[in-house]
């Protein structure tokens, strides 16, 4: 009987070919024709918005920092712009890098993190207040919101909406 030694689940985006696009505004009719040409996913297109999303603020992680701690109560979503991070919970491990969320879905449903992330390098992150993201999600089109609320049950599987999404 042979026991298999399994490479923790990664996640991450292309650096690389999103820096090949190389331009300012990411919602400009350039940029859009360049994700075409590039054949950049969703997550790619989405990730690119954030990275350059001058209304988020940065914050940077050194190796050894926890960037959320399982159990305890999300204040800031983080959007991974750079880095290696590794990330468990009670039962698995996981290593995740640009174009990681961390945090968002389970402070939207004002659930506690799932994960405790420690930073393994440098982690340079976009980070967003989890009081501003429900201000956003209160104030957005109905049918918008119920897409949003529907993505964080999935993301989180829930089998029901969290009451402060309704």
């Amino acid at each position: 009987m042979s026991t298999q030694v399994r490479a923790p689940a990664h996640f991450s985006v292309n650096l690389a070919q999103l820096k090949l696009i190389g331009v300012e505004n990411p919602l400009s009719p350039d940029a859009v024709e360049l994700y075409d040409v590039h054949g950049l996913s969703t997550q790619d297109r989405l990730f690119f918005c954030l990275w350059h999303n001058s209304n988020l603020r940065t914050r940077v992680f050194g190796p050894g920092d926890r960037i959320s701690v399982r159990g305890d109560r999300v204040h800031f979503a983080h959007v991974v712009l750079s880095g290696r991070m590794e990330a468990s919970d009670e039962q698995n491990n996981f290593t995740f890098g640009a174009g990681s969320v961390i945090g968002l879905a389970e402070g939207m449903a004002t659930l506690p993190h799932s994960f405790t992330v420690t930073a393994m390098s440098t982690v340079t992150t976009r980070f967003i207040r989890i009081d501003d993201a429900h201000d956003a999600l209160v104030g957005i089109n109905a049918g918008l919101r119920g897409i949003c609320r529907t993505a964080i049950a999935r993301t989180l599987g829930l089998k029901e909406i969290p009451e402060n999404l309704k």
